[in-house]
């Protein structure tokens, strides 16, 4: 220990925190210093502040080249350093650490070390604003993890702290109004004053579209009617107060809610490309993949070929990855992959690239994506002939789609209905119709939406299935109905999009 503290001495003394080095030696340094650490107690107060902050400052920069893992290990070295009286002693310096470590825990998939942080920050400080960033990593890490609704509790919980109220039931009604008026607020905009509005400078504001923004991929799933409000309100708490580099989401997200709800294809294409550009505006190109997956998952399709899009997935996940946006790499890789199957790629390629994604769904903790890529897994397991069921092998508690159903059918209707759509996939491929238009059914059960890929494939499907029924099954007029209520649907998509659905009526 001796040893290793007299050279650290000697090598700290030309590092400076305001100004961290990039190369390896300032690393080798703060090595010295923090292997001396476990035999040698440092008694100088100012001497363990500076020890403390050199080590945020190294996990920082691992943070920001995606080395996670080695990250936590200086962060908690320094607060190691800083002792049991270091929130007393240098509570800035001490809140900094927590709110780092917390974060390399949320990227290492480390659930319960986040919650042991974010309580500890909890703990020590009263004003909401000093622990809004533990709050935030918090809810990702819950919603991630498969624990969506406790995300979207606390989630609601900060917007509230932060001024941000929202009704607890929302109706048709409100959701209409409030995209209408959304809607005629912008047409008074052009993209020049888009681009050259204000920025906003009001923290909470800041935070509070942080928060919708993060939240959003789980209210999807679980209660998508809060999306076209989320993305209304940041709409105009960025034309009220100003613009962040996070206000692209709700530009996108009301975008998406233009086309799925106002059914305004043109508009909201136009409105999402919009998005990009506040990106390209505040020069964040950490959010390029998140929006590329957005985009890409909810509004190009309806413009661009499927095999652009898929694509377009696949790379937006690597690029996640290069940043550590463990998130977005899963929902970009899991998308691309039911693109993929829908646009007729190769199975033997898919088979490969949903086993990796599953993988990596372990691996990192993303319990949220893993229940659908199972049962997408499954569907190509039995198109190819593979005899392995995907959930027997991951889940002792699910042995099936139908476990899935029965146990996420009153809380997550959107996972439900991707479930219902491998299967009701499968079944059209084996010219089950009887069975595609049983499923159809209990698909539409939850809500008939125009918000994903598969719902527009579904319409396909069941207009596919409706005249076979009416065809072979004493030409019922209910099934003629449905199979030319389909196909004028396709039409009036085709008109957008004609490379995916020209062929499909």
């Amino acid at each position: 220990g001796e040893l290793h503290y007299n050279i650290g001495v000697q090598l700290v003394k030309y590092i400076s925190p305001s100004n961290f080095p990039t190369g390896k030696e300032s690393f080798v340094a703060i090595d010295q210093i923090n292997k001396a650490s476990s035999s040698v107690y440092f008694t100088d107060l100012s001497f363990r502040n500076h020890l403390a902050t050199l080590n945020l400052k190294a996990g920082e920069r691992l943070i920001e080249t995606a080395e996670s893992s080695s990250a936590l290990v200086y962060l908690q070295h320094g607060i190691r350093h800083l002792g049991r009286d270091g929130w007393e002693e240098n509570y800035e310096l001490c809140l900094k650490l927590y709110e780092s470590a917390c974060q390399a825990c949320y990227l290492n998939g480390f659930v319960n070390r986040v919650v042991f942080y974010a309580e500890e920050i909890d703990k020590h400080t009263t004003d909401f604003m000093r622990r809004v960033k533990a709050v935030w990593i918090l809810i990702q890490t819950l919603g991630s993890s498969g624990k969506p609704e406790m995300a979207i509790e606390k989630a609601f919980s900060a917007l509230r702290e932060l001024g941000e109220e929202f009704p607890e039931g929302v109706t048709e009604a409100d959701i209409f109004s409030t995209l209408s008026s959304t809607k005629a607020l912008l047409s008074t905009y052009t993209i020049e004053m888009i681009l050259n509005a204000p920025k906003l400078r009001d923290e909470r504001k800041q935070w509070a579209i942080k928060i919708m923004d993060n939240i959003s991929p789980f209210l999807f799933q679980i209660n998508p009617v809060y999306l076209p409000i989320f993305g209304c309100r940041t709409v105009h708490i960025s034309l009220s107060h100003g613009f962040c580099r996070d206000s692209w989401f709700g530009f996108l997200s009301y975008a998406h809610s233009v086309v799925s709800i106002l059914a305004d294809i043109d508009e909201g294409y136009r409105w999402a490309k919009i998005a990009g550009f506040i990106i390209d505006r505040f020069n964040a190109k950490s959010l390029l993949p998140r929006f590329k997956c957005v985009i890409n998952g909810g509004v190009n399709f309806w413009k661009e070929p499927l095999q652009s899009t898929a694509s377009a997935l696949a790379e937006s996940s690597k690029e996640a990855i290069a940043i550590g946006d463990v998130e977005y790499v899963m929902y970009g890789s899991s998308l691309s992959c039911v693109q993929n199957l829908l646009c007729g790629n190769k199975l033997s390629t898919l088979e490969k690239d949903i086993a990796v994604t599953v993988s990596g769904m372990v691996r990192m903790n993303q319990a949220y994506f893993l229940f659908s890529q199972l049962s997408l897994q499954k569907a190509v397991y039995t198109l190819t002939g593979i005899k392995n069921d995907p959930f027997e092998i991951k889940f002792a508690s699910m042995k099936n789609e139908t476990d899935v159903i029965s146990a996420f059918s009153a809380t997550r209707p959107f996972l439900v209905q991707g479930v219902y759509f491998n299967i009701i996939f499968t079944a059209v491929l084996f010219r089950r119709f009887d069975e595609v238009s049983e499923v159809a059914e209990k698909y539409l059960s939850f809500g008939q939406q125009k918000s994903r890929l598969q719902d527009l494939f579904l319409v396909f499907f069941q207009g596919l299935a409706a005249f076979h029924m009416f065809r072979h099954q004493g030409r019922d007029a209910k099934w003629l109905r449905i199979g030319e209520s389909s196909m004028r649907q396709l039409q009036l998509w085709a008109g957008h999009s004609s490379w995916n659905f020209d062929n499909k009526f």
